[in-house]
């Protein structure tokens, strides 16, 4: 019979094969793909924002790309490339998109296997065709789809730059790939040189938030080699294509098709590499890291590499549904910031036109989802991707050297204005307090500026500097006079006022730690800012006037102008740095403790969205650890699920993702700069941190909590076998050792 290979993949794909267990086999790519069907969810269902809106990638750890199903053939704001719940997909995309996000994606184009005929569809929504996909063939390393009307199955695996293709037909006239530049500007580049047999091109990148509708400066490259002689080719734009062409330039939904003559059995191995700066780049990308035409080989390096990076948190359960979360939840936190540097150190300069700057001291990295990420995903990359971290550490100061401003946000290699607060600084800072090795003088210089000061107008409207800083400084807070116009979003001025105020202490704390006492003094002093929009009548944070007055039509459960994608009562515990201050301001630990338990038990807390999520821990400051276990345990439980609903909420860069990896384990780094997490406790029974000792002396930290589950709460908890607080620091994780939960 013809095509068995393929005949035999069908099966594979059809039958479920019991293979040697491993942590891969725990992930669900699928999970967080479609709109959230939690138990949380179900009780507020909401719109966009209840969608995970990640993406089923093939990738490694921090990839420059991501290869995805597509079903979108756009590059629009909000939407992924990829849902779930469609059995009608485009081809295979090659992604920068953010995953779990309402950005865009920028740079990509899409790859798709078909036959040529008389009937020669080549826009994607006409050419879409019926997928079979299932979860068993899906996985972070690899994965299969077959197309039943067309017979044909694709393959596809990753390395850090570059996607492999296994295309198999079991009728194999005319066996064709097609290529699809996802411009919605019009733009790009496509060719087919067929002296030296590839498909090759660009697609320019374009802002959003500041400098919307301007070039990014940087283009998503390519360069696609094939194992077979292309015999016929085509290109197609502005809606007509044209057999025997080769090149095409700046038309809307510009692409090329190559066909081959197969014999046989035979499949079509296609491997493509990628890049920031430059067609040939891309080229000495793919030539670097997939040398050969060796498939499976590839394969198993990226499965081999997957599995490191999950193994690096060991946990032991016999609950596979809590497992699959789990090591989801790590493979989901993995995905950013983005290497943008290619394999000779050449990265594009941040916020310039195609301009290309070269270190091979460290890897360049982009894509910071700053307000997000550094709440924990971060946090979470410095325990087990150290080598990683430090250098996206030391891209974020790469980038303000560039840019002449540390940016608040950067995406697509851009200043952005996007969100609120200066987080760069809270990244650094934590960073710092670690004792990762980078320029603290030179980042710290950056940070300063930040702090104290504005730029020039035309800077300023590109997204460089704190937004409403002149305000935050001559009034202690940002009014609500000041409407922050030049921003994606506007107004929140309360919220900023509380970002700011953390975001103060964080360069506080460097400047301690550099010896600069003046500075030290007074962002120290700013940082207790989030009291000035305090409103004792109200019990709650609110919206201030210039004079003094507070916004009077105020209800604390309202969503308010004032406040970021939440209410007051969410924001009023946003003072992660002085928690203390918080209950001095409340009236005492009493109130502070009522207050926090009618927050949690009349269900205002929301999960979705990340301006709560430290709220839980904060019992631990009331001397209420049982109820702090209590209330993370229960939001593991219903805001947390399997399949494709199983997030309920944007996944933001992996922030929701990295809350649900340090709740699993029990503890949680409520305030990124102080070296400090409070402890919840595990639904483990074991969980063993293997971190590197290049950067933690102590290589192993286990967390021991015998009997426990994901309602299991526990009553004393011992470190190195001496009774400990519910809070450890980073040191004692640098040291290594064991921490025991006893009921």
């Amino acid at each position: 019979m013809k095509n068995c290979y393929l005949l035999l993949l069908v099966l594979l794909f059809s039958c479920s094969q019991k293979t040697e267990k491993n942590y891969l086999s725990y992930v669900d790519p699928l999970i967080g793909t479609g709109p959230a069907s939690t138990i949380a969810a179900q009780q507020h269902p909401g719109d966009h924002v209840s969608n995970g809106q990640t993406i089923p990638a093939v990738t490694a750890p921090f990839g420059m790309t991501q290869w995805t199903p597509q079903i979108y053939d756009n590059e629009q704001k909000c939407i992924a490339p990829f849902y779930t719940g469609q059995t009608m997909i485009q081809g295979f995309r090659a992604s920068h998109w953010l995953s779990g996000s309402c950005t865009q994606d920028y740079g990509s184009f899409t790859i798709f296997p078909t036959q040529l005929g008389t009937n020669f569809s080549f826009q994607p929504v006409q050419r879409q065709t019926m997928t079979l996909m299932k979860t068993e063939n899906l996985s972070p390393a690899y994965a299969s789809f077959l197309f039943p009307a067309k017979t044909i199955m694709t393959e596809m695996t990753s390395t850090k730059r570059c996607g492999f293709f296994r295309f198999s037909w079991l009728d194999e006239k005319n066996p064709t790939i097609m290529f699809d530049i996802n411009s919605d500007e019009g733009k790009g580049y496509i060719k087919i040189d067929l002296e030296k047999q590839e498909v090759y091109g660009y697609n320019p990148a374009y802002r959003i938030y500041s400098g919307q509708d301007k070039p990014a400066g940087i283009s998503g490259y390519f360069v696609a080699k094939f194992d077979q002689e292309i015999v016929k080719y085509g290109t197609w734009g502005d809606f007509e294509y044209e057999h025997g062409t080769t090149e095409r330039k700046d038309q809307k939904q510009i692409g090329a098709y190559v066909t081959f003559n197969l014999d046989g059995d035979t499949p079509v191995k296609l491997k493509v590499g990628t890049s920031f700066t430059s067609i040939d780049n891309a080229r000495k990308n793919l030539e670097t890291e997939i040398a050969d035409w060796d498939f499976e080989a590839t394969k198993q390096k990226m499965e081999d590499t997957w599995n490191d990076y999950l193994g690096r948190i060991d946990v032991e359960s016999e609950n596979e549904e809590e497992l699959t979360k789990f090591y989801t939840a790590i493979y989901h936190a993995l995905f950013h910031p983005r290497l943008m540097s290619d394999v000779n150190g050449d990265y594009p300069a941040f916020s310039k036109q195609y301009e290309t700057q070269n270190n091979s001291d460290f890897d360049y990295y982009g894509d910071f989802s700053n307000w997000d990420i550094f709440r924990a995903q971060m946090p979470l990359l410095s325990l087990i991707a150290p080598k990683e971290y430090n250098n996206m550490v030391k891209s974020l100061v790469a980038k303000a050297e560039d840019g002449g401003w540390l940016p608040i946000f950067p995406m697509w290699n851009n200043y952005t204005s996007a969100m609120i607060g200066d987080h760069s600084t809270a990244i650094l800072c934590d960073a710092a307090m670690k004792g990762f090795d980078f320029d603290l003088e030179k980042a710290y210089q950056y940070m300063r500026k930040n702090a104290y000061e504005t730029p020039d107008e035309e800077a300023y409207k590109d997204g460089k500097g704190r937004r409403a800083l002149t305000s935050y400084i001559e009034f202690g807070f940002v009014p609500l006079d000041d409407v922050v116009a030049d921003a994606f979003h506007t107004n929140e001025q309360v919220s900023r006022t509380m970002e700011y105020a953390y975001n103060d202490w964080c360069v506080a704390q460097i400047a301690q730690k550099l010896g600069k006492n003046d500075d030290y003094n007074d962002l120290l002093a700013r940082s207790y800012n989030y009291s000035n929009v305090y409103d004792e009548t109200q019990g709650w944070v609110n919206g201030k006037f210039a004079d003094g007055s507070f916004f009077e039509d105020f209800n604390p459960n309202a969503k308010h102008y004032f406040i970021t994608e939440g209410t007051p009562k969410h924001y009023t515990w946003f003072v992660p740095h002085d928690v203390e201050g918080l209950i001095g301001l409340m009236g005492g630990e009493n109130t502070f403790s009522e207050k926090l338990n009618k927050l949690i038990d009349d269900e205002l807390y929301w999960h979705g969205n990340e301006p709560s999520h430290h709220i839980p821990f904060l019992f631990n400051f009331s001397n209420d650890w049982d109820k702090t276990q209590k209330t993370v345990k229960y939001i593991l439980r219903t805001e947390y699920g399997l399949g494709r609903g199983g997030l309920s909420g944007n996944d933001d860069a992996g922030q929701l993702s990295a809350w649900y990896v340090f709740g699993a384990m029990g503890f949680y780094p409520m305030c990124p700069g102080s070296n400090e997490y409070q402890l919840s406790s595990p639904i483990f029974e074991q969980v063993t941190l293997n971190l590197d000792e290049n950067y933690y002396p102590g290589g192993k930290f286990v967390l021991e909590a015998d009997g426990a589950t994901s309602s299991s709460v526990f009553s004393l908890v011992k470190l190195n076998r001496k009774e400990s607080a519910t809070k450890i620091n980073h040191t004692d994780l640098q040291k290594g050792g064991t921490l025991k939960f006893l009921k």
